[in-house]
């Protein structure tokens, strides 16, 4: 891959990892309330994905959607004062895990596999536009195997939807492995259905960029699904505050070496080729991340919900 492209997906990178550890000191602080989905150590997804969306296509997210809006074009302000309880981009009543954004056709929700049949009512409204725009029905490996991500797979061939199925395989249904949960290959439910599959890992970009650029241009092209399964590690546990004994502190060790972490290894790899130097690189961190810090300090400026807005945008006109 061009380095200058590697070195910007680093970047951003950086700055979505600062953005979800400000979020979990939120947590800690008691700033934010609730249960917290953070996506640390899947950040190679969204910053990949951010670059082969369009204005027009739509993102329907999951529990762990920060990084996808951030890859959509949410505004991070209006979305952090959100998830800090400020009034932003939903003025209070979104939360961290209902988030919509009209002008970028980004939302998400807290029911799993939910995210395959919103992303499909986007797609039918794209097909009957013929614009050649994309839908991103973003998926855990534990959510496929809900039924209704069955059925939407079903529906979007047979009704030719340009819906594509973003797989973030990170091996856990909540506390539960994948072996213990999934029988077959994910994989193999897809092909069945004649929908095409790329398989990539989290830890090799060019095996995500392939994965995921090649999907969604192949949605884009024929107006019918696709499904990319990128396999990657959430450092953290299912929520903030998860004790998270299910997993071997050993295997937690390993996926966050610099051997598998995917921005260590992307570090190692740009002084490796000599793409930038040390001090370069260690000014570009320090950038993403004070931007990331500055996002955040505007945001908790924001002011709260005002009690008398309780009522609006809860209920449709008459």
């Amino acid at each position: 891959m061009d380095p200058q492209v590697t070195l910007a997906t680093y970047e951003d990178m950086c700055r979505m990892r600062e953005f979800e550890v400000l979020i979990g000191e939120g947590v800690s602080s008691g700033e934010i309330h609730g249960e917290m989905h953070l996506g640390i150590g899947q950040e190679i997804i969204a910053a990949v994905l951010a670059r082969h969306l369009r204005p027009g296509d739509a993102v329907v997210s999951t529990h762990r959607p920060h990084l996808h809006g951030l890859a959509c074009g949410v505004d991070p302000v209006a979305m952090l004062a959100e998830i800090f309880e400020r009034d932003g981009l939903n003025h209070g009543k979104g939360g961290h895990m209902h988030l919509f954004d009209a002008a970028h056709s980004f939302m998400c929700t807290g029911i799993v596999g939910a995210s395959a049949p919103l992303a499909a009512g986007y797609a039918l409204r794209q097909r009957l536009a013929g614009r050649g725009q994309v839908s991103v029905a973003v998926a855990g490996d534990g959510a496929v195997n809900q039924g209704a991500v069955a059925e939407t797979m079903n529906l979007a061939v047979l009704r030719g939807l340009p819906v594509f199925f973003l797989i973030e395989d990170n091996g856990y249904g909540i506390s539960v492995t994948a072996e213990k949960s999934t029988a077959g290959r994910l994989a193999g439910r897809a092909e069945a259905m004649g929908i095409p599959v790329r398989e990539a890992s989290g830890m090799a970009l060019e095996h995500v960029e392939d994965a995921i650029g090649e999907s969604v241009r192949s949605v884009r092209e024929s107006s019918s699904p696709a499904m990319a399964i990128v396999r990657v590690y959430r450092f953290r546990g299912h929520y903030e505050g998860d004790a998270d004994q299910y997993r071997d502190p050993a295997e937690k060790d390993a996926a966050m070496s610099a051997e598998r972490d995917p921005l260590l290894i992307l570090r190692a790899r740009l002084l490796a080729q000599g793409a930038v130097t040390l001090s370069d690189l260690l000014e570009r961190e320090s950038s993403a991340r004070a931007q990331a810090r500055a996002w955040s300090e505007e945001a908790r400026a924001f002011a709260m919900p005002s009690p008398a807005s309780a009522l609006t945008g809860v209920f449709a006109d008459d």
